[in-house]
């Protein structure tokens, strides 16, 4: 396997940034009983190279990529918090999405350790992220890295609400 090179997103990467996200959701979450109006409404307004271009430039947002041969294999997407939190100081870790091909390989905890050390520099009191109910496999990962069960969300596909668990590190 190809060395695994990380650097932050820039503009240029809004399209395979876009795909790679749209992919990494479909992959993982596209087995559930969405109704196919709500699935396309929600990856039209969260995998859109317009969006993670806006994202990419808003000064608020931070992409790190994970990259094998120039090609995205995973990414992490960071910033203020967007989940129903009570906590002025704290940042969001809003995705970690890496590829099968790197799963196990220690893309995952790169990735993990540049948002903990970016939400640390931020002056941050607590890093939140939230994590379907039923994914086991990233649950155990967050569990590894420090965070804890904090509370619980509807995070909505498009007009369907997934029960969402809020977990939160504190820094």
């Amino acid at each position: 396997m190809s060395a695994i090179t990380y650097r932050d997103a820039v503009a240029a990467d809004a399209e395979a940034l876009a795909a790679f996200g749209r992919a990494s959701w479909v992959a993982t979450f596209g087995h559930l009983p969405y109704p196919p109006a709500d699935l396309a409404s929600y990856l039209a307004k969260s995998f859109c190279a317009d969006v993670q271009r806006e994202e990419i430039g808003d000064g608020e947002t931070r992409y790190r990529l994970a990259l094998r041969d120039g090609e995205i294999v995973g990414y992490c997407m960071m910033g203020a918090l967007s989940m129903p939190v009570d906590d002025a100081n704290a940042v969001e870790l809003h995705r970690l999405y890496v590829d099968e091909s790197v799963k196990g390989a220690g893309v995952a905890a790169t990735l993990m350790d540049d948002v903990i050390a970016w939400a640390k520099q931020q002056g941050a009191s607590a890093l939140y992220l939230s994590v379907w109910e039923n994914n086991e496999r990233a649950q155990r990962f967050y569990r590894r890295h420090g965070f804890q069960d904090f509370s619980e969300w509807e995070f909505m596909v498009g007009e369907t609400a997934d029960r969402d668990l809020i977990w939160r590190l504190p820094l």
